[in-house]
């Protein structure tokens, strides 16, 4: 008994040696690491109904825009190490027209930093997808955009939308944020 218990203590302190090493801990000065950040942007349910008016005489409502805060940029560390920014934009089009939609970077004083290639999407299509990839390196002043400025206009800007008319525009975008950042 005292044998085995003498061969464990052995055992252990050669095991226990024989794995260490010295540290060397400059090793991670090499290191980048590169998260992501994927966030909503812009989204959004139209009815009919907000094409309609119930006033005569008045014009058709043929365009709608909405101006949105982002302020994710408002981050000293995501600002500074933003590498590339993807942003996807997906439309569910119920109505019986087609439509454009207009998207627009804007700063604080509302001047335009970027504009995306308009989003034309034909009648009743309900799988419209389209992603923008935006480097950074290339286009350093987009950094700086703090809204999104979408204006949805219907292409038929004489046919009047019928008030029973129950369809519906579905509107998803998203920003995937791409980082690299020194250990």
């Amino acid at each position: 008994m005292k044998s085995l218990k003498v061969l464990s203590i052995i055992l252990g302190t050669v095991f226990f040696l024989s794995c260490s090493q010295s540290l060397d801990f400059d090793q991670i000065d090499g290191y980048t690491v590169s998260p992501s950040i994927a966030a909503p942007l812009v989204f959004f349910t139209i009815d009919a109904a907000n094409f309609t008016t119930t006033v005569a005489g008045a014009p058709i409502v043929t365009e709608l825009t909405e101006i949105s805060d982002f302020k994710l940029f408002e981050s000293g560390f995501i600002k500074q190490n933003v590498v590339q920014l993807d942003f996807e934009f997906e439309v569910n089009n119920e109505f019986n027209r087609d439509i454009t939609t207009e998207i627009s970077l804007l700063d604080e004083n509302n001047n335009l930093i970027y504009k995306f290639r308009d989003l034309e999407i034909n009648k009743n299509n309900l799988d419209f997808k389209q992603k923008e990839i935006i480097n950074v390196v290339t286009n350093q002043n987009i950094i700086n955009f703090t809204k999104v400025k979408l204006t949805l206009s219907l292409d038929d800007k004489n046919t009047p939308i019928a008030a029973s008319d129950l369809s519906k525009i579905q509107f998803k975008s998203a920003i995937i944020i791409y980082l690299e950042a020194d250990l």
